[in-house]
């Protein structure tokens, strides 16, 4: 009895959501910071999140350059001014974000790290703070910034000077990302930094104090799904002991943090058999095919044209690639087969991810 020779083509499909934005004012706040929309890809290297467009500048200090950026303060008064300010970069804030679909909520921290002015020409104010990690005492260009890991508070007091312009450093950590599911989280009415977390005084060191405001606070939670499958052909060989059967394998990865679907489908609908097999090659062959997981010890039976769904926390961590095996099993083969001639035949798998 020849081989059989069976080819798999497959199809890797993804569906894309909306995204919702909420966004908020608070009456009577001088100082905005625009922060566009923050991402996260679950299993990154770290659980600092990022906005893909808003940011003035990176950090200054080496340390704070992979997790913080430079934000622009938008409020400040423009024009020739000649009297110190006061300028507090305080403690981290938690914020609660809420998932747009009712998924539940997501635990934002916030860390104020460091202030940074640039002026035209005008005096120099004193330097107050020592715990930085980069500080600068210019008429034109005033920095201080803290490290990432530091819990110390910065009071400085400036020169506001000429046509100033102001940058908070901010870093932005998702707390224990690994359970917060795939999804858009947003603030309920942006985000208002109390006084012990960022501060700014009105006018002179002698006026009231205010926090900046964040308009809108936004987060993706973003989708894992890959599908690795190297080789997209196989040859049947025939079974131990039984030369009506024939059987084959063909390995992939996969890799999802919500649950999947798996579609088997026969070369033409005319030769799918009553119960979701595929006769092979337009012989009385039948073919069948099944998703198989060594690890967790469980098998799919795939049926033709129907999405068997892969699910659990034993297929959908985000971090981690689970191998498995498609398995083709050809019966038959003894009966309606003939001697020394090779069949073909193939079957489309879909992967297809269910967010």
């Amino acid at each position: 009895m020849g081989k059989a020779k069976m080819n798999t083509m497959i199809r890797i499909l993804a569906t894309a959501s909306c995204l919702a934005f909420w966004s908020g004012l608070v009456q009577g706040a001088q100082y905005t910071i625009p922060i566009s929309l923050l991402y996260y890809t679950p299993g990154a290297t770290s659980n600092y999140v990022f906005p893909r467009s808003g940011v003035a500048n990176s950090a200054l200090c080496s340390e704070n350059k992979p997790y913080a950026n430079q934000y622009l303060l938008n409020g400040k008064s423009q024009g020739i001014h000649s009297h110190t300010l006061n300028i507090r970069i305080g403690q981290p804030a938690v914020v609660t974000l809420y998932e747009s679909k009712g998924k539940g909520t997501a635990q934002l921290k916030i860390s104020p790290l460091g202030v940074r002015k640039t002026a035209s020409l005008g005096w120099v104010g004193p330097l107050k703070s020592s715990d930085t990690c980069a500080s600068l005492n210019l008429s034109w260009d005033f920095f201080v910034e803290k490290s990432i890991n530091s819990n110390s508070t910065l009071e400085e007091t400036p020169y506001l000077n000429t046509n100033p312009t102001f940058y908070y450093t901010l870093a932005f950590e998702l707390l224990d990302a690994n359970n917060v599911p795939p999804g858009i989280y947003y603030t309920r009415g942006g985000y208002q930094f109390k006084s012990s977390e960022l501060a700014m005084s009105q006018g002179t060191t002698q006026s009231s104090m205010v926090s900046p405001y964040i308009p809108t606070l936004s987060l993706v939670v973003g989708h894992v799904f890959k599908i690795d499958m190297p080789y997209t052909s196989v040859s049947l060989m025939q079974s131990y002991g039984n030369d009506d059967i024939f059987t084959g394998k063909v390995r992939f990865r996969a890799q999802s943090n919500e649950r999947y679907s798996i579609t088997m489908t026969c070369s033409s609908p005319s030769s799918a058999t009553s119960g979701g097999d595929c006769n092979f090659a337009g012989t009385q062959m039948e073919l069948a095919t099944q998703a198989r997981f060594p690890k967790q010890g469980r098998t799919f039976d795939l049926r033709h044209n129907i999405p068997t769904y892969i699910d659990g926390a034993d297929f959908t961590d985000s971090l981690y690639e689970y191998p498995g095996y498609i398995d083709f099993t050809l019966s038959g083969v003894s009966q309606h087969g003939e001697t020394g001639k090779t069949y073909f035949d193939t079957v489309n798998l879909t992967f297809e991810a269910d967010f």
